[in-house]
Parts: C-alpha cells; structure tokens; sequence
C-alpha cells in the first residue's frame, strides 16, 4: 500500500531493495571467485561450469548471462586481476619518494603483498593461466610486459646500459613471477613476503651494481621487519 502524499510510509523499515546493476555485479564477482579458487586449487582443465555454478551458488542461466562460456569467465578474471594488481603496484611505486631503486623495492613489496592475500587468483592467473589456452597465454604475456616500464628507467643507473639486453626488463620479470610461481604451487603463499630482499636484489643488479643491488635490498629487508 503506498503512504498517502505528504505522508510516511507505514509500511516497516527494512533493508534497501538491491538494484539490478549491483545484483548482476555481485553474480559476476561470485562466479570469478569461485572460478579462481577451483582453478587454484585442481588446475584449469580440471574445472568446469557446473563446478563453477555449485561454488557461486547462482543458476547456469545466470552464468551464461554474464559469459559465454569457462574460457571467458576465466578470462575476465585475468583482466580484473592483472588490473587491480598493476593498479596496487603502480600506486605503491610512484608513492615512495626516495630513488628509483627505493620505488622498486616499493613495487615490489606491494606485489608480493597482494600475492600474498589472494593466493587463489594469484596462483590461477599466474600458474595457470600461461596452460589455460592461447588467449590466456597471450593476456598473460601482455600483462608482463605493462610492468616494463618501471624498470626501465634503471638503464640510466647503469654507465653501459647499451650493452644491457632489449629484452632484460621482461626476463627479470619472468624471474620473479618464476619464484612466486613456485611459493604458490608449493601451497606456501606466506613465504612471498620474505622473499622481497632476494627479488629486489635480483631486479635491481644488471642496473646498478652487486654491492648497491645487495645494499638497497638490505634496506627494504630492514624496513619491512
């Protein structure tokens, strides 16, 4: 019954109806989490819709509303993943106001960081993703690639720097995730924190130097203690 104008409502307060946008956001961010969490834990291959719609708790008809099929829900997951991640480091990166190498180590601890807090996206975008079909292999790949640019300014740091590689900032990239990779698959995500001091003297090296590399890591080691 509708209150008369210039009335209240008689009706009893309760809870503010959920509008359709924020009803279909929330169907979305559930069927990704549960896609993550079941690619993170039995690989993707091994997962399927049905797996998919049990954990999400929503309909297939509500699934196939918001993707086609597996390969686009995981595929969405990926792109929201790689966002909020760079997003995180980037911000993290140009808040640190000391030198460049400071900024990295910055960056870095803050991947490690959100690496660490979702270990079930991180390890079903990052171990598995590379397997999960050539699309995902090449959004994996482009997604390396956007981190480039906060290592380079590195090669000004280094009196030869045209002798380093054109490829090094991608290689030192891939070592990294390389490490990450194996703290997830080992089901150890509570050891990426500590690996910040090795990673960050591994990065900074061919830039400027063993000693300042091994210096600038014994410091973001002690900062983070």
């Amino acid at each position: 019954m509708r209150a008369l104008p210039g009335k209240a409502s008689r009706q009893p307060p309760g809870p503010e109806p959920v509008s359709r946008a924020a009803a279909a956001e929330d169907q979305r961010r559930r069927i990704l989490e549960a896609t993550a969490d079941l690619v993170a834990e039995q690989g993707y291959a091994e997962t399927t819709i049905e797996q998919v719609v049990r954990r999400a708790r929503v309909g297939y008809a509500t699934f196939y509303k918001h993707y086609a099929d597996k390969d686009e829900a995981f595929l969405a997951l990926l792109d929201a993943a790689v966002e909020r991640t760079l997003y995180v480091v980037e911000e993290a990166f140009d808040r640190e106001d000391g030198p460049w190498p400071d900024k990295v180590g910055a960056g870095l601890g803050a991947l490690l960081k959100i690496a660490a807090a979702h270990p079930g996206v991180a390890r079903a975008c990052l171990v598995e993703a590379p397997t999960a079909g050539p699309e995902a292999a090449a959004r994996h790949e482009a997604a390396l690639k956007r981190f480039v640019p906060l290592l380079e300014p590195g090669r000004e740091l280094n009196p030869n720097s045209e002798r380093l590689p054109g490829n090094l900032e991608e290689t030192l990239l891939g070592g990294v995730l390389w490490v990450i990779n194996q703290r997830l698959i080992a089901g150890k995500p509570e050891q990426l924190r500590a690996l910040l001091p090795e990673a960050l003297e591994f990065l900074l090296r061919p830039y400027v130097g063993e000693e300042l590399a091994a210096r600038d890591a014994g410091g973001a080691e002690a900062a983070s203690a």
